[in-house]
């Protein structure tokens, strides 16, 4: 038998194998550690089914309640990029409504609203509660996500002990006019390079700019070959469950533009009531840093506020210097921890 033909028949193998194993039920694998919890749930919130990740090595430790991106970018088939903060946190993955398993056929895109997700949001944080216990919950969100979070924990300051910005969503036309102003420097002979920021009122002309930003090294700056291997070995997700995340991945932010465009963190949010720490990454134009900075000189923080920025990053420094991120991550929820033993 000829060396190609045993290397076809060897790759055939592998993909039949591997669509063997992705076809098993979900689940995830243990945590090591005094205490440990690794939990795959669903839980019937709003009337239709939605996921959560729970791991950790000690299930009494602070919670780190993770809102993903997008929205529709859910987080949970790459958690494992991150898995060092299983050991300090009970960090908590959650699919939202319409992204990745939680995007079930026949979805209702209008139901995608900022109430809804924050009315989710709190169904999450009882569920937690009563899963796991009264300590410390920290909320973290990631670009959309912190469209959600900063909102979440300035109403309902009570039920969290700390607010984590990755990639802050401020202003969302501002925000494009930064960006279409770096885009203009970077690639003066883009089709884009002139246009009226209010013309990204249109979602798919602001799509295209943000998908212009990623190309010119001014997005997550990680590529998806490079992302698609751990996300392919999360035993968390089926087949099927990447056909729902690459659904709500592409539907993002549509259904609720008129609503997402029009929000104003500098003017909806003056006041930050609990401890908080903003990550940006200094190369980041989706959601650009002057205007993070902005808001964050902008708002009272009587509990304490710290900006952290990223110079090797974009819009993920998670991904991009992770080390320093889960260092960072962990001194902030220390300093929590000191002020609330004494």
């Amino acid at each position: 038998m000829s060396m190609l033909r045993i290397t076809a028949l060897a790759l055939l193998a592998l993909l039949a194998g591997g669509i063997v194993w992705k076809s098993l039920p979900a689940r995830t694998t243990p945590v090591a550690g005094p205490d440990p919890i690794a939990e795959l749930i669903s839980a019937e919130i709003s009337g239709t089914t939605q996921w959560l990740l729970i791991r950790g090595a000690d299930r009494t430790a602070p919670i780190l309640l993770w809102l993903h991106g997008g929205p529709g970018s859910a987080q949970m088939p790459i958690h494992g990029v991150t898995a060092a903060l299983e050991r300090d946190f009970v960090v908590v993955h959650w699919d939202q409504s319409g992204a990745g398993k939680s995007n079930p056929p026949g979805f209702d895109p209008a139901t995608m609203t900022l109430d809804r997700f924050l009315s989710d949001a709190r169904v999450v944080t009882a569920l937690l509660r009563e899963r796991l216990g009264d300590q410390p919950l920290i909320v973290l969100g990631h670009s959309w996500g912190t469209m959600l979070g900063a909102r979440l924990v300035a109403r309902w300051p009570g039920e969290y002990a700390g607010y984590i910005g990755v990639g802050q969503q401020v202003d969302t036309l501002r925000g494009a006019a930064l960006a279409l102003d770096w885009l203009e420097e970077v690639a003066p002979t883009s089709d884009l390079a002139g246009l009226d920021p209010q013309s990204f009122r249109d979602h798919d002309l602001y799509v295209r700019l943000m998908q212009e930003v990623e190309a010119h090294g001014g997005g997550m700056n990680v590529s998806l070959a490079a992302l698609l291997p751990r996300a392919l070995a999360a035993p968390e997700y089926r087949l099927v469950d990447y056909w729902r995340w690459l659904d709500g991945a592409n539907r993002g932010s549509g259904p609720m533009w008129a609503e997402y465009r029009t929000r104003d963190l500098i003017a909806e949010l003056p006041v930050m009531p609990v401890p908080m720490l903003l990550i940006s990454g200094t190369r980041d134009w989706n959601t650009p840093v002057p205007l993070v900075r902005a808001w964050f000189a902008a708002v009272e923080a009587p509990q304490g506020k710290r900006m952290a920025p990223f110079d090797g990053s974009g819009h993920a420094p998670f991904l991009t210097e992770t080390d320093r991120f889960v260092e960072t991550v962990r001194g902030f929820a220390a300093g929590i921890a000191a002020v609330t033993i004494e």
